[in-house]
């Protein structure tokens, strides 16, 4: 199924609304979990549209990165037992 031209703006408006929340969220996976969804973007569009998507996400991402990570001390600890990752006290 391919996305009208009105749907695919509003899904790459949607793109930088998660790029953002994973560079706050998830830095160390925000790239490849943008890429997935640019591609999956990329696949619901007519050949036409592929070179605006593409560049929208590149202009997205450049932007995102350029802006500071808002520290949030609230925010819950979510990363699979962190235990493993805090140096060992040999």
């Amino acid at each position: 199924m391919l996305f009208p031209a009105d749907v695919l703006d509003t899904e790459i408006c949607k793109l930088r609304g998660l790029l953002q929340m994973l560079h706050e969220d998830q830095p160390d996976v925000m790239e490849d979990i943008f890429e997935f969804h640019v591609t999956s973007l990329i696949t619901h569009a007519a050949q036409e549209h592929h070179a605006r998507i593409r560049a929208a996400a590149r202009a997205m991402l450049a932007d995102v990165l350029s802006r500071p990570v808002r520290p949030n001390p609230n925010a819950p600890d979510i990363r699979l037992m962190p235990e493993v990752l805090l140096p060992s006290a040999a």
